[in-house]
């Protein structure tokens, strides 16, 4: 007799993994997307020396990022956990999977309590200064280009990561 420590895999017909599938590369790119938008239009608002730039620029991260960003990241993220569940992959099983479910689990979590309110403190300060004057955006400038930075870098991981698929199994999950 012989025993196996492999569990039986729950399978999803063809057709339902690849729309699956598509819906979670549609939404990590459009989360990615979303993420270049917003940090070309940080770039720009702190580095040019027009006042209407400026305005335009940051006043726009707010009506781009606001109602796009907690559905999109949403969308990747359970997309991303059912097509672990549902394929030999798993969620737990090879290292790389578990690096990007740590890495989006920290990023979805970080837009509703971090960027957003970011995003809404750089939309008030602009629609405060008047639009013929450049804003004095003090650290909040600097703290979403930070942001900006790190979360294009961790969604780029990502990417990455789907299209290598390094390292191996982990332990847990033999």
């Amino acid at each position: 007799m012989t025993v196996t420590t492999e569990r039986p895999t729950r399978r999803l017909t063809p057709t339902t993994r690849k729309w699956l599938l598509v819906l979670h590369v549609v939404a990590s790119v459009g989360w990615l997307g979303l993420n270049v938008g917003n940090l070309t239009l940080e770039i720009t608002g702190l580095t040019t020396d027009d006042p209407t730039t400026q305005h335009t620029a940051l006043g726009a991260l707010y009506l781009i990022g606001g109602p796009l960003l907690i559905p999109v990241s949403l969308l990747a993220y359970l997309s991303g956990i059912a097509l672990g569940f549902y394929s030999k992959w798993g969620v737990v099983r090879y290292r790389w999977v578990l690096v990007k479910f740590s890495l989006t689990t920290v990023a979805v979590v970080l837009v509703p309590l971090s960027l957003l309110p970011g995003l809404r403190e750089l939309s008030t300060l602009m629609a405060g200064t008047p639009t013929d004057q450049l804003a004095d955006l003090g650290g909040i400038g600097s703290d979403m280009l930070a942001a900006g930075l790190v979360s294009t870098g961790m969604y780029l991981t990502n990417a990455i990561l789907s299209v290598l698929k390094p390292w191996g199994r982990t332990r847990a999950v033999s």
